[in-house]
């Protein structure tokens, strides 16, 4: 997940290289993006912070619940929206106690592939809330 993190923002560093634009606005954008490097990081790859989704899980009803990092509480969610690949998997879960949808992406290499497989069956058969 860290190298894909990695790749994303050195590629919009990368095009900022790449455009004209001045050097204060290209100084507020390079540090724009390394704010958004570090809060991605933090949040999908070393899994800290408060925002960070640390477990997950569906019950046979399609039920889906989270827990954050720091907490022991589960929190219902729904899914909104959801991208399901053999490697990777994005969602978008809507929590009530949150004002934004709380995003969340794992990776294949991140977690056991058994249930990782499971997950994305389970994926595909739930159907997402608009």
């Amino acid at each position: 997940m860290m190298g894909v993190l990695l790749l994303v923002h050195l590629g919009a560093m990368t095009l900022l290289m790449a455009i004209s634009v001045s050097g204060l606005a290209r100084l507020i954008i390079w540090a724009l993006l390394g704010w958004s490097l570090y809060r991605s990081l933090r949040q999908h790859a070393w899994r800290a912070g408060p925002s960070a989704v640390v477990a997950i899980e569906m019950d046979g009803e399609g039920v889906v619940s989270v827990r954050f990092a720091g907490s022991d509480d589960w929190h219902i969610c729904q899914i909104t929206s959801r991208l399901v690949h053999p490697w990777l998997t994005l969602m978008s879960l809507r929590l009530e106690s949150h004002r934004w949808p709380v995003n969340l992406a794992i990776a294949a290499d991140g977690v056991e592939p058994e249930p990782f497989r499971r997950w994305r069956a389970a994926l595909r058969l739930h159907t997402a809330v608009a």
